[in-house]
Formats: C-alpha cells, structure tokens, sequence
C-alpha cells in the first residue's frame, strides 16, 4: 500500500514523485505510463494503481524530454490538398489502419492548393518531431530532410517513393470493356490537361483503341476545363456540359462513353437523359474511382475501382520501414485498377 505522501496538487508532478508515492520505482512508472512491451509483466493491479495515481495527479510522461533521449517520437506527418475529398479519405483510411496498428500516431495538414502552405507545413511539422512525412497528390516544395513516400499521380521526384494507380492501365480496361462488348463508336472526356492521371489515361486508352482497330474520332473527345488547381476540378456540371457538346455533333454518333471520372459520367448520363438517350440501352458509359454513391444510381454506374485503401496503407507500411532502417527506398509502386461493371455498360446490340 503506498505511504500518505503529500503532494501539491497545483504543481506539475515528476515521474520520481509519483513512484515515491506509490513506493515504486521510477522504471515501473515509466514502463506503464509509455504503455511499453515490458509493462505486460507487471502485475495487472499494480498497473491499475499507477494509473489511477497518474490520473489523480494529472501525471503525464514529458514527451520531449523522451524524446530528447530516445530520438523517437512515433509520430509522422500526413499533407494533402483537402481531407474531404472522397479519394484523399480513402487513402486516409489505409494510411490509418497501418499507422494504428503500428502506435504510430499522425497529423494530417491540408493545404488547399496553397503553394505558401505547402512550402511552411513541412517545417512546421518537423517542429513537432515528426519522423517522417507522407504527401497525398502533393509535391512538396523541397525535400524535407526525413523519410518521405508519396501517393498519387503526380510527377515522380528523385528518390522519393511513390505509391500510384495504374492510369495507363486503366484507360486501357475502360476501352478493353466497351471493345469487347462490341462499341466501335466509343466517345472519351479526358481529365484536366494539367493532370498526370488524365494524360496516362488517355495514352491507356489510345493503345487499346489501336489494338482493336478503333479509330477515335477527335469530334467524340472532349476535355475538362474546370480550373487549374485541384480546388476547382470535377464537377458533375462539367461532365454533363462536355456530354452536351458530344450530343451536339450528330454527324459523330457514338455508342459509348469513357468519363475521366465517376462524378463526369454521373453529369454526362443526366446530359443524355435530357436529350432523350437512355444507358446503357443507348449509350453506355463507364467512369472511374468506384465512389460510394456509384452503385446506387439509375443505372448503376460501372466503373474502374481506384485500390485507395491498400495504397494508403503500402506506403504508411514503406514509411515505417524506411523509418525503422528496415529496408531502403522503392522507386515506384503501380497498382492495378478493378473492373467493376453494372448497369450503364451492355453489349451492343
């Protein structure tokens, strides 16, 4: 039973005054309070007294004077252009479960497209001992001088991991799905010009119209336009706007859509609805991501699925590594697309 000690509860207590108040050792206190491997040895109502003290006394372990000793904080940085987007969640999700799992914990920084923010945040953050930094769809502005992976479609930077979809791949299972249900009269809306993504895409498609003999007509392709930051992209307004302007060009009908996105082929099958075409028995369109909404639309949308998830948590797996000293750098990891299809494509009949 610990002695009746006095403390004074209006001053921070150490960790030396907590274990002479329970006649503990300071180790023992330590080893609980870090919630170490070693703590599992202690028995289960010694660790409930110390925890019980700790909270009485508002006892906390001095996280920079450990790390001051250990050189760890178990922490690292997360920086993206906006958590809400439905794609940056998802990888979100991924790069938590991994971290979790692992006691690590993180920030998650948004910059919103500001260049200012994205040159501060790294410092900012190195302030508060991470260990080492993730950017999703971000290029940071100079390298940060800890482990550094990064997830998306932008250009790839020397030495620095990434961990990205397949695009060429995938605009290449987007035209092998219409091609093979029999669409030769096949229409694209490519995505902003200023996206890697929608250039690999378009390449992926191109191929695999050459190798089926497709020719695509330059009157069936339209592109978004919506800005020139990610702030301003992708609208379901824009999809049904470049729809609207396929529609227009009678004399380059066509029987199906490939949209750059799930969002752009939501807005383009309203377009077509308006001007009396049914999907698929009309026009099929295909999208791609696989977001939420997809499979409950009038008709359900085939799509080519984005492994968001996994590649959240492939990275945070590599950072860690790279963290820990247990393996070096990979150059660069693609992941292959999944097809999904519903509704909204069919065979041409």
């Amino acid at each position: 039973m610990a002695h009746d000690k006095k403390i004074d509860a209006g001053r921070p207590i150490s960790q030396k005054a907590l274990a002479e108040y329970l006649n503990l050792s300071p180790s023992t206190v330590s080893l609980v309070m870090n919630d170490a491997p070693r703590a599992k040895l202690i028995p289960e109502p010694t660790r409930q007294r110390i925890l019980d003290a700790a909270a009485k006394f508002d006892y906390r372990p001095d996280f920079y004077a450990k790390y001051l000793y250990s050189k760890r904080s178990l922490t690292v940085a997360v920086i993206l252009p906006e958590i809400r987007e439905a794609h940056a969640a998802m990888i979100l999700a991924g790069i938590d479960l991994k971290l979790t799992h692992e006691r690590y914990l993180y920030f998650t920084a948004n910059h919103h497209g500001d260049e200012k923010l994205i040159r501060e945040y790294p410092r900012r953050l190195l302030e508060r001992a991470v260990e080492g930094f993730i950017s999703i769809n971000t290029t940071l502005a100079s390298d940060p001088g800890r482990p550094w992976v990064v997830i998306g479609s932008q250009p790839r930077v020397q030495g620095v991991p990434r961990f990205a979809v397949n695009n060429h791949k995938g605009g290449e299972m987007a035209m092998r799905h219409l091609a093979e249900l029999g669409h030769r009269r096949i229409a694209v809306i490519k995505g902003h010009p200023w996206r890697l993504a929608a250039d690999e895409r378009w390449q992926g498609i191109q191929a695999c119209a050459k190798e089926f003999g497709i020719m695509l007509d330059e009157q069936l392709v339209q592109e978004l336009h919506s800005g020139n930051t990610p702030r301003e992209a992708s609208a379901p307004e824009e999809g049904y706007f470049c729809a609207k302007q396929l529609i227009k060009r009678k004399k380059a009908a066509f029987t199906a859509l490939i949209a750059f996105n799930d969002v752009t082929a939501i807005g383009a099958i309203r377009a077509f609805r308006e001007a009396g075409l049914r999907t698929p028995e009309d026009i099929s369109v295909i999208g791609f991501d696989d977001i939420e909404s997809t499979g409950y639309l009038t008709p359900t949308l085939s799509t080519l699925r984005q492994p968001l998830q996994q590649m959240g948590e492939m990275a945070a797996d590599h950072l860690l590594a790279l963290i820990e000293g247990r393996e070096s750098a990979v150059q660069e990891a693609l992941i292959d697309p999944m097809l999904i299809q519903r509704e909204s494509t069919r065979k041409l009949v």
